[in-house]
């Protein structure tokens, strides 16, 4: 899993793409929540690696 933050004056944001088979999941959200996720699904592993 890779994980991205942003930080400045008025926001401090996370985002985390997890990458597994032929799909991916994106959580994102302020820090220090849960966040949401998002889930997409692809017909192969290799067309999932490509988006």
């Amino acid at each position: 899993m890779r994980r991205f933050t942003y930080s400045d004056a008025k926001s401090h944001k996370f985002w985390a793409i997890d990458l597994k088979g032929s799909s991916f999941t994106v959580t994102f959200g302020r820090v220090g929540t849960a966040g949401q996720s998002q889930t997409k699904t692809f017909p192969t592993a290799e067309k999932a690696t490509a988006w």
